[in-house]
């Protein structure tokens, strides 16, 4: 079991002190730091808080493998960075959520094996991830992001701050593709968008609230991967 890793990890990327994690699900910060050394296991019902106050499911929790967040925050940044300068505009929270999902499925098609491998959940009006909203609130703390709520939607726009920060975890690869998409959709509005999504194999074939495969996608027609 990786548990430790994983906690210790997530904690770095979210920000988080041993006292929140104790504090969120009901236990001593020094149960945490047995936790962090593996000499305390987690009861289910703790694991289930705990996956829930990450935003994950239990099974990544405990995976050998998890998401790469740092990656995935990043392609957040250099995804809007992209959309607002070709379309001299913010981008709402959903139209975001759809090129950045594009762009990780798009990857897996070309590349078998995903840009971040956040696992995207079919809603809707996603698919997304279920830690997309957290990590964008992350992002607008930190100011990042700006955040403007209108009557119908709410905008992202990049801050002059992080304007300039350079990629470090994307391959000029990967931000080539993320620059074709953002290109590709700067005319459309979200609700073009969403529309495109749900054409697709993988939005079609899964159910409400399920995960979406990503090698589904290789089985969708090339001139609609995005």
């Amino acid at each position: 079991m990786t548990l430790e890793k994983n906690l210790r990890e997530l904690r770095k990327i979210y920000g988080l002190s041993q006292e929140d994690i104790a504090n969120a699900i009901n236990i001593s910060r020094s149960s945490v730091v047995a936790i962090e050394k593996g000499e305390r296991a987690l009861n289910s019902e703790e694991l289930g808080k705990l996956a829930g106050f990450l935003g994950i499911d239990i099974a990544d929790l405990l995976s050998q493998e998890i998401p790469d967040y740092k990656k995935y925050r990043e392609m957040i940044i250099e995804t809007l960075r992209r959309y607002t300068s070709y379309a001299g505009k913010s981008a709402t929270k959903t139209l975001l959520a759809k090129l950045i999902y594009l762009a990780d499925f798009a990857w897996y098609y070309e590349h078998l094996q995903p840009m971040s491998g956040m696992k995207y959940r079919r809603l809707q009006y996603g698919p997304v991830p279920d830690q997309y909203f957290r990590i964008i609130d992350d992002l607008i703390n930190e100011g990042k992001i700006s955040l403007e709520v209108g009557n119908e939607a709410q905008w992202l726009n990049i801050t002059r701050s992080a304007q300039d920060i350079p990629s470090q975890y994307l391959s000029v690869s990967e931000l080539e593709l993320i620059d074709r998409i953002a290109k590709k959709w700067k005319d459309s509005n979200t609700k073009e968008i969403v529309h495109f999504t749900h054409t697709q194999l993988p939005w079609q074939i899964c159910r409400e609230q399920e995960y979406i495969p990503y090698e589904l996608i290789t089985q969708e027609e090339p001139d609609h991967v995005y």
